[in-house]
């Protein structure tokens, strides 16, 4: 369909009419008296056709209401009404109040009719507030009438699109402060989507745009912006406390994967930034994800080496193991992560942290056959001298130190796994051997 408004199928406006000013004579029309039709146009807007009066200008009413106004022009001057692509202007020159003006939006513009008379015809266009403007002219009203109700239906149309869009927006907004940020985004694309089909209309309307239209559409947008990158910048937040919480947890790809999610989310808000400062405070927060993601990606090998340079550092033997049996796990799950991926994201050597599995493994099944000697001791002498309790308790811490040990040597270190099977049995025969129940601790006064 062709547009409303084209070089084709308008009359356009003459540059005497929209400049002319003063008054007419016997054989000459007159204008305005004190500016000329063009000073009432906004910028950027189109006249597309102009009837005229001389003597009647225009009748105002209201529907359900008796009585009338009429606004006539001075003599020798004349009443205009111009339509342009966006509103239904009616000037009138040299009234009692000097030259008046009367704009009507085309989107509040409900019925258009006119009449044929022996001499004149008349249009009227009634507009949502209920009020009627009768406006007579000598020309041919076929071609007004024609087009103010085709404009109308296209800028009520971009007015629906808009008032749909806002709508969305608010639910948006809504959506966002209770956290549902996906429903949020959807809501987004539903506002986008309403702004795509006034940007149709308005196309419909011109080809080549339509400047009151154009600037409505892209305030809207700008909200839609403002919203869309609000839901992005609370989304990408809380992917990174996720990812903190993972990362803490030591789920490193599933922590790499929320920061991922969270670079992604700035990077398409920043998209939408168009001040400087709101720009400026966006490529920081991803500067920031990005220094977080460099540190994850060492953080398995890091964590493990840590852990393992505090195992040296410490003569307690349960702390050693403890602290050996935590690099251990870091240094597998290195091993682990990126597996069967093209490109690596974390760090690490891979033989380097092979080497390290292999070291820390027998480091730790030597400890933990340490510990459990030292606790079996203990236990003895504790069982020497009839303190039951405390020797089984001693015994036991033995045989946990061990059991816990047995998967990593039987999986590490198989040299290692027969002596430490044979270890923890013997433990478990003396734990059977003891009797509890003949225990010689004494008991503190006072505790009956």
């Amino acid at each position: 369909m062709a547009p409303i408004i084209s070089e084709d199928n308008v009359e356009g406006v003459d540059e005497a009419t929209l400049g002319g000013t003063g008054r007419g004579g016997i054989l000459s029309d007159g204008y305005l008296r004190e500016a000329p039709l063009r000073s009432y146009l906004h910028e950027g807007e189109r006249p597309v056709m102009v009837r005229s009066n001389g003597k009647k200008g225009v009748l105002r009413s209201e529907v359900g209401v008796d009585g009338t106004e009429r606004i006539a022009p001075g003599e020798g001057y004349r009443a205009f009404a111009l339509a342009t692509d966006a509103r239904l202007l009616i000037v009138v020159g040299d009234t009692d109040d000097g030259d008046r003006s009367i704009a009507v939006s085309l989107a509040d513009v409900e019925v258009v009719e006119h009449s044929d008379g022996v001499l004149a015809g008349e249009f009227v266009v009634t507009t949502a507030a209920d009020v009627e403007w009768y406006f007579p002219s000598r020309s041919g009203l076929g071609p007004m009438v024609e087009y103010l109700d085709a404009a109308s239906l296209s800028w009520i149309a971009i007015e629906e699109r808009l008032d749909d869009a806002r709508t969305a927006i608010a639910e948006a907004d809504r959506l966002t402060r209770s956290r549902w940020y996906d429903d949020a985004l959807s809501a987004v694309r539903d506002a986008l989507a309403e702004t795509d089909a006034a940007r149709r209309s308005e196309r419909e309307l011109c080809a080549g745009g339509v400047t009151a239209a154009a600037e409505r559409i892209e305030r809207v947008e700008a909200r839609i912006d403002e919203t869309r990158r609000s839901v992005l910048e609370g989304r990408a937040a809380r992917e990174i406390d996720r990812a903190e919480a993972q990362w803490r947890e030591g789920e490193y790809e599933r922590a790499h994967d929320a920061y991922g999610r969270a670079h992604d989310d700035y990077e398409e808000a920043l998209g939408t930034a168009d001040d400087g400062t709101v720009a400026e405070g966006l490529r920081t927060k991803l500067d920031r994800v990005e220094r977080n993601v460099a540190a994850l990606e060492r953080a398995p090998v890091a964590s493990a080496e840590e852990a393992r340079g505090q195992a040296d550092e410490t003569d307690d033997l349960r702390e050693r193991g403890d602290r050996l049996d935590f690099a251990l796990d870091r240094y597998r799950t290195a091993l682990e992560l990126d597996w069967g991926r093209s490109t690596r994201r974390f760090e690490g050597d891979t033989a380097a942290i092979r080497d390290a599995v292999d070291a820390v493994a027998r480091d730790l099944v030597e400890t933990r056959r340490r510990y459990a000697t030292r606790r079996v001791r203990a236990g003895d002498g504790h069982r020497e001298e009839g303190r039951t309790a405390q020797a089984a308790a001693c015994y036991r811490d033995a045989h946990d130190a061990l059991g816990e040990t047995a998967q990593t040597a039987r999986e590490l270190v198989p040299e290692a796994l027969d002596a430490l099977t044979a270890h923890r049995d013997a433990v478990e025969d003396r734990l059977r051997r003891l009797d509890t129940s003949d225990d010689q601790t004494p008991i503190p006064s006072g505790s009956h």
